[in-house]
Formats: structure tokens, sequence, C-alpha cells
């Protein structure tokens, strides 16, 4: 399965909690498991919000008895302001699995680079005012322990909404990307809008650069499991929401690259590479490049989770020096395989078809066995089966 983040309004962490909690279909379920995660002082209650007449789910972390709010943690200097070591250490303490921890870790250095680099000083010097209170830690902590659960293959995301105006912080009033959100974001498509407001936080921005294998324009979503939506505190023009879908695997990357120095002899090793290798296929084409040369374009189609693997097997294997990377959806009929008569019939059924044919290993086993062509091994089996 996929997860897409659809983030038109933004992101913040409680947001993308929310929406990832509406992935599962036993929501108290999950929930019990979220409270039973030892974060310290803290009750994780389900609730709904309905923004612009949709309804979303909203987490409420309860700290203390109480309900932390954006307000609450930019402005209650009561609460203890965290470095990165200790708040490390409310980490290493949680009910999680070594994979959570280590994704919650590696979230939160991303912040801490991003402060530092923001306040001119080093990484084990940044107090984390609002990212340091306990709600930050259990949104952060919430989303690694469900990505954990969901196991996606490929995540992607939406170029970010991040609002605009200023927000008012500890630091005083800023420009809306926060300076510590625009360092994150480095490398990641976002834009400004008419919404003066803050839509982005750091933590939010953190959590999806941590996760997203690319940011691409929504794909196209043929096999939609199941769409999940955390509704913001916020009350805007917009509705204040993240979605978040979970589909099946019909994304692909393709990869290609032009070579007119590789012997039919290389080429067909590469694609028998490529193909041995997991490839979803591999195929050469004759083209015709600059000043006339002839040449081989080598297309791999694979799985989008084994992208980098293929960049590196294409490097190795051809002499090219350049790749070109295309993000196709593809439609695959559901593939059966039945016995009849000690041969293998492949069924491929779905979108009102279904097609059925013998497996050519075992056409041509029977073409060896009696010295005729496969036409009339296929013949035999096709009257026995």
């Amino acid at each position: 399965m996929n997860i897409y983040f659809e983030c038109n309004m933004g992101a913040a962490g409680d947001m993308l909690a929310s929406a990832l909690v509406g992935l599962f279909d036993d929501r108290d379920a999950i929930i019990a498991k979220l409270n039973s995660l030892a974060l310290p002082d803290t009750k994780i209650e389900y609730g709904e919000k309905s923004q612009g007449g949709i309804v979303g789910a909203h987490l409420n972390i309860v700290i203390g008895g109480e309900v932390e709010t954006p307000d609450t943690h930019h402005y209650h200097h009561h609460h203890a302001h965290r470095n990165l070591g200790e708040v490390l250490e409310i980490v290493d303490a949680l009910n999680v699995n070594g994979k959570v921890k280590a994704d919650v870790r590696a979230i939160y250095t991303i912040v801490a680079e991003a402060e530092a680099k923001a306040h001119n000083e080093p990484v084990g010097e940044v107090h984390f005012h609002e990212l340091g209170m306990l709600d930050a830690i259990a949104d952060i902590t919430i989303c690694a322990f469900l990505m954990n659960e969901l196991q996606p293959a490929h995540v992607s995301c939406s170029p970010i909404n991040v609002g605009g105006g200023t927000v008012k912080c500890a630091h005083g009033v800023l420009p809306v990307p926060a300076p510590a959100t625009a360092n994150i974001l480095v490398g990641v498509p976002y834009y400004k809008s008419e919404i003066q407001t803050e839509l982005c936080t750091p933590t939010g921005a953190a959590v999806l650069k941590y996760y997203a294998d690319e940011f691409t324009e929504m794909p196209d979503f043929a096999g939609v499991k199941k769409i999940g939506i955390g509704a913001g505190t916020k009350e805007l023009e917009r509705a204040n929401i993240v979605r978040a879908f979970l589909c099946d695997d019909n994304s692909v990357t393709e990869l290609a690259c032009n070579v007119d120095d590789m012997t039919g002899e290389e080429i067909g090793f590469a694609i028998e590479v490529m193909m041995n290798s997991g490839a979803l296929d591999c195929f050469a084409t004759p083209v015709m490049m600059k000043k006339g040369r002839p040449a081989y374009m080598l297309t791999v189609l694979c799985s989008a989770a084994d992208t980098d693997k293929f960049v590196r097997l294409m490097f190795k294997h051809t002499t090219s020096i350049g790749l070109r990377k295309y993000t196709p959806s593809r439609y695959t009929l559901d593939r059966t395989f039945r016995e009849e008569s000690g041969v293998q019939i492949k069924r491929s059924e779905g979108y009102g078809t279904v097609k059925e044919k013998i497996e050519f290993e075992d056409i041509k086993k029977l073409a060896l066995e009696k010295d005729i062509s496969v036409f009339e091994a296929r013949k035999e089996l096709r009257i026995e089966s």
C-alpha cells in the first residue's frame, strides 16, 4: 500500500497524526495502543471536528488534565523548555519498538538542525520552546508509531501550503514560513497563499520531510482503499484539513537512458540483470541520437520503493551518465495460477475482462520432449487441458 498526504491547507503534527488515525478500521483499538506508548503525563482522546462542513478526526492531547492548543504552548511560559538531549531521553523511555524510537529521534534531529541554523547556535544548545512541549513529542511519536503500523511501500505528498503573513512565537513575530520551518522545507516544494496565518509548523514539515519519498501533484488514485481526514484547530476561510490517502501500489517508476556505445550483448546482459533483480519490466528500443548515431533507449519499470536500487543498477551495468525518471500509474489485472493435467495456466481478470493462457515454459518443455514446434505444442496442450 502507498500513502499520499494532501496538504492544501498546510501540515501540523496533530493534523497529520489525526489523518493517520483515520486510516485504521478499529478506531478504539488504535487509540488504546496510542495510550499504551507511555507518553509522560499524557492521555490521547479521539474526537471529531467539522471544518467547512467536512468532518475529520481531531486528536486531543491531554497533558496533566489540560488539552494543549497552539496558543497554549506559544504563550504559557510555565512549561519547561527542553534541549534535544532531554527530549531524546523522553523518547528512549517510550513503550515503542526500536524502529519507532529511531524515527522519532531522526525527526527531532531534523527540527533541531533547522532551529540551530535559524538561531545560529550549536544543535545541542537549541532549546525547544513550542516543539519541546509534551504535546509536540506526542504528535511526532503518534505519527511515527502509526506509520510503523501501516508499513506503506511508498509515501508521497503534495506541495505544501505554508500560509502567509506572520506568526507569534517565543522569539517574537516572525514571517511565514517561520525560519525553522523554512530551513526544514529546503528542497521541498511549498507555496505561500492568501491565508494570513501559519499553516505549516516545524513539526508537520519535519514529519513530511522524513517520510515522503517524493513531493508531487496528486497521482491517479484508481485503487484508493481509505481516506483519513485530520482536522486542525484553527477556524479558517477554507476547510482546515489534511487528507491521507491509503491506496494500492499502482504507481511505478520508469527509468530510461540512451546509450550509443554498448553492444547488443551488453544491452541484453543489462536487461537480464534488471529482470533478475526484480524489475517489473525492462526493454530496449532502437533510437536515433544526435549526429545520426544509432543507439538504444533502455527502459526499466520498477516499484517506487525500488527506485534507488535500479538507479544504481542502471549506472553500474550501462555506460550512461544520466537517467530520466518518470512516475506513471498503471492498471493491472489480478493474476492467479491453476494446474490442469500438469500444465500451469495463468488467469488474468479485472475491468470486465478475463484472459487465460498456458505458461510458455510448459509449451517449451513439451516441444523439446516431442521435437515439435511451439505452435504444435501449444495446440496439443490446449486440447489436453
